[in-house]
């Protein structure tokens, strides 16, 4: 199994499950309540632990009474948690409202904690992990981490996660090795998914690029050679929640386990549709 390092975010996810989404003003019962660790890394990092990997993440937690409760969560979904610093301040929160009728959510996220900076990170021994896999929330933080991180690392694979564009990311493409594209993101590259996943495998040279289409299933790019897995057909949604993680550590877990890239594609698209006919992560890596 791998030594994997997963960076991003840690929160506490609230979520309230309700038969239909409710009008403006409405004042309705929730069908259920429910508490759990989230964010991507987060998410992607407890997956990745499931499939018998040693999983670290690094996101900041804060010293608060959640903080804590979340710690001994990550802990016990066997994450080490070392390479997280503590800051003063609210655990970042997120407020999930989810419906039964489509398993579609809103998320209303609130986050009054300093993201991890590029101090925090400079202390990481990148050289002792096998996959090093980054959120791409930070630009400027990530515009100066990601060098160091290849100078430190010799052919550890470095994966970044691209799900909301944001100014100055484009520059830290070049520093990973494979590429993960919302559809959000992709749309800023080419029209269509199967146009932003050959611009930029296009772009830059021998790295895999997938984007990820929702109902319309995943795409996935290397220099010339392009694939694409389709969705299952009638597919029910329980819980939309994650899934973009739960494809990312698909990927990231074939692939570093030695799979081809296009046997990989089709894992994590298959992973993903698991979660998605189920509420939260757990037996994901039950195989």
């Amino acid at each position: 199994m791998a030594r994997i390092l997963t960076t991003g975010i840690a929160t506490l996810d609230h979520t309230l499950d309700v038969e239909c989404y409710p009008c403006e003003d409405d004042e309705v019962r929730a069908l259920a309540s429910s508490s759990q660790p989230g964010g991507n890394a987060t998410n992607t990092a407890r997956i990745l632990a499931q499939f018998g990997h040693r999983v670290a993440l690094a996101a900041v937690l804060a010293e608060d009474r959640a903080g804590v409760w979340l710690r001994e969560r990550l802990v016990a979904a066997g994450l080490d948690i070392g390479a997280c610093p503590r800051s003063p301040g609210a655990t970042p929160t997120s407020h999930i409202l989810r419906s039964r009728a489509s398993g579609s959510r809103t998320i209303v996220h609130h986050r009054g904690l300093p993201e991890l900076s590029a101090a925090e990170l400079r202390r990481i021994a990148w050289e002792e992990y096998d996959w090093l896999h980054f959120e791409g929330r930070q630009p400027g933080t990530l515009s100066e981490i990601l060098p160091r991180v290849r100078e430190a690392v010799t052919d550890q694979p470095i994966s970044l996660e691209l799900e909301k564009p944001r100014p100055g990311l484009e520059a830290c493409l070049e520093w990973a090795d494979v590429l993960m594209l919302s559809r959000g993101w992709a749309e800023g590259v080419g029209a269509r998914p199967e146009e932003a996943v050959a611009e930029l495998a296009r772009r830059y040279p021998g790295r895999i690029v997938t984007v990820t289409a929702g109902a319309e299933g995943a795409w996935l790019a290397q220099d010339n050679h392009q694939v694409y897995c389709a969705p299952t057909p009638g597919l029910r949604v329980v819980d939309s929640v994650g899934a973009g993680d739960t494809f990312n550590a698909g990927l990231i877990n074939a692939l570093v386990s030695g799979e081809p890239p296009e046997q990989a594609l089709v894992a994590a698209v298959r992973l993903a549709e698991r979660k998605l006919q189920q509420a939260g992560f757990d037996g994901l890596g039950d195989v």
